[in-house]
Parts: structure tokens; C-alpha cells; sequence
């Protein structure tokens, strides 16, 4: 056999097996859930679309919440608060307070008004929840602030968010205490925007949730696609991990790193929705 007949033979195997194992790589990602699939792939775009926003972003700390506000979206990067058993149970009791959207007196920087939201066709849907916050007269007045606000779709707003929202109570109750995280997600490069301010509207919402039970700590996630469409509560549960790898995000890191790769890739749905 000459030599270039050997190369050719060589040439034909390499191709086979280099078909072989991309074989191999599709029917691995065809075991995936739809949802786990659509987050691998987005994920990347996601992080680089996010990244030279978040440098701007700015954390200011609220009576009852957090927020990483970013001047570029108008809008919170993310939102975080423990809501307890003890706080469910005041906010029960405390007079009901007019609701008044407003921009953060005590920030100087570009945010929304409520004039980017009149007849724009989104609601103004408060990431850290107002009723939430009743505890305290403060920091319910302080959830109306824009920095704690995203448009939403009005049939999102009142569907599934506000299902996840009644869970959160729930879990606070059963649990003695729950942690939240929460906030949009922007997918497209070019968002639509609304209002004077160019308030970007969001493609979907997250909110991810960690609790202690029986000395063991649990977590589960949920996207929220930003439209009309009618969503399950299981249809729209993630892993954490799932989640942060699609945001780029961190929820929990004061965990163990060993509990929190465990605990963050779990989605036992029956924990959270018995």
C-alpha cells in the first residue's frame, strides 16, 4: 500500500468517528428537559448581553430588600429578601397605605416615571412584592420606588407572578423563613423600550428561592416568559443552577461551595408546592 492510499484510509476513519461522537453529543442533548436545553444555549448570549450593563449597575440596600439597580435598563438587575413567618403575620394586620410609584428621591440617577408607563400597555410589577413589606410602613413605601420596579405584561403580572408570589407567603409560614431572589432577563439585543426614558422591556422574569428544612437547605427557581401565555408553576420551574448559568448570576454564595452545588441542582417541585 502507498502512501497516499494509507492517508486516505486514515482520512475516511477520522471523519467516521468525528461523525460518531457528534452523534453521541446530540443524543445527550436531546435527554435534556426543553427548558434545560433553551437555557445551555442562551446562556453565553445572556452573559455577554449583560455584563457591560451590570458594570453600571448600583446596590443600594431598602429597609426590607436589596436591590442592584441598573441605570441602563431603568430597572433592577436583581432583587433580594428573606420574608419570615413572623412578618407574614404583621402584614395582616397594618393599615392599608395608598400605592404611589415613584423614582428614588435619594438616587441620582436616570430612572423611570410613571409617565414611561401611562398608556404603554405594561404594568409596573414590583420585584420585591408590596405586600411583602407591610411590616413596615417604610419599606413598603420604598417597594413603590422604580428601583424595585420592571414592566411587565399585565396578564403575567396577575397569572403566574402573582402565583409565585402566594407561594413565597406560603413557604415563609411552613418554613419558618424563606429567601428570595428575583428580577428580569434580557435576551434580544435591541429590547423594545417604553416611555421618554427608554424603559427596556424585559423577555422573561426569574425567582429563585432558598429555605431550611430539617437542618437542610433547599432550592428551586422559576422563568417567567414576559407575555400572555397561560404557564403552570411546574411548567416554569428551574434548578438555581440552571438559572444562574443562564444569568450569570450567584444567588446563594454564602453557602458551602459543596452544599451549594448540591443543593442548587435540585428541583424537587413536591418540597415547595405540598
Amino acid at each position: 500500500m502507498n502512501a497516499e492510499s494509507l492517508f486516505c484510509k486514515i482520512l475516511i476513519i477520522i471523519k467516521k468517528s468525528s461523525y460518531i461522537l457528534l452523534l453521541f453529543a446530540v443524543m445527550l442533548s436531546s435527554c435534556a428537559s426543553p427548558n434545560q436545553q433553551h437555557l445551555s444555549t442562551d446562556s453565553q448570549k445572556q452573559q455577554e448581553n449583560n455584563s457591560e450593563k451590570r458594570q453600571r449597575s448600583t446596590i443600594i440596600h431598602y429597609t426590607g430588600f436589596t436591590v442592584s439597580y441598573n441605570p441602563v435598563t431603568r430597572q433592577p438587575d436583581w432583587v433580594s429578601y428573606t420574608l419570615t413567618a413572623e412578618q407574614v403575620e404583621q402584614t395582616k394586620h397594618t393599615p392599608k397605605i395608598p400605592r404611589y410609584f415613584m423614582p428614588d428621591p435619594n438616587l441620582d440617577l436616570p430612572q423611570a416615571t410613571n409617565e414611561d408607563y401611562s398608556g404603554s400597555g405594561w404594568v409596573r410589577g414590583h420585584m420585591a412584592r408590596r405586600q411583602d413589606m407591610k411590616w413596615s410602613e417604610q419599606a413598603m413605601k420604598e417597594s413603590d420606588y422604580f428601583t424595585n420596579i420592571c414592566p411587565q405584561n399585565k396578564e403575567m403580572n396577575n397569572g403566574i407572578w402573582h402565583q409565585i408570589e402566594n407561594l413565597v407567603r406560603q413557604l415563609a409560614v411552613r418554613y419558618d423563613s424563606v429567601q428570595i431572589v428575583c428580577g428580569p432577563i434580557f435576551v434580544s439585543n435591541t429590547p423594545e423600550t417604553i416611555g421618554p426614558n427608554r424603559v427596556r422591556i424585559p423577555d422573561s422574569f426569574f425567582k429563585a428561592f432558598l429555605i431550611k428544612h430539617q437542618d437542610a437547605y433547599h432550592t428551586i427557581a422559576f422563568i417567567c416568559p414576559n407575555n400572555p401565555d397561560s404557564v403552570t408553576i411546574v411548567g416554569t420551574a428551574q434548578s438555581v443552577n440552571s438559572v444562574e448559568s443562564f444569568t450569570g448570576y450567584d444567588f446563594f454564595s454564602f453557602l458551602d461551595d459543596g452544599i451549594e452545588e448540591d443543593v442548587e441542582d435540585e428541583v424537587e417541585v413536591g418540597l415547595w408546592l405540598r
